[in-house]
């Protein structure tokens, strides 16, 4: 059986042009929703979750590479090897 053929790797000018809009619209997105944070009553800055939007927006913004790797990381929860009775299913 023959290994089947690496995928043709993009320029990165390509990545940009075709990815453009979409990147755009997530980072609108996330900057509506800090507008909100900072509009609505109350603080959240000792929340667990507006620390960890602020680190990803870090791990965007510094100049090491595996960023979507790295923020699932943060984002994700730690693994409970107990995961199934945590959850009735046992």
């Amino acid at each position: 059986m023959s290994e089947s053929p690496k995928p043709k790797q993009r320029h990165a000018e390509q990545v940009l042009t075709e990815e453009f809009l979409l990147a755009r619209s997530k980072i609108l997105d996330l900057a509506a929703t800090i507008d909100r944070l900072q509009r609505a009553d109350g603080q959240v800055e000792s929340m667990e979750k507006q620390e960890l939007l602020e680190q990803g927006i870090k791990i965007l913004l510094d100049d090491q590479g595996e960023k979507a790797k790295r923020v699932q990381l943060l984002m994700s929860r730690q693994y409970n090897p107990q995961w199934r009775e945590h959850y009735g299913l046992h």
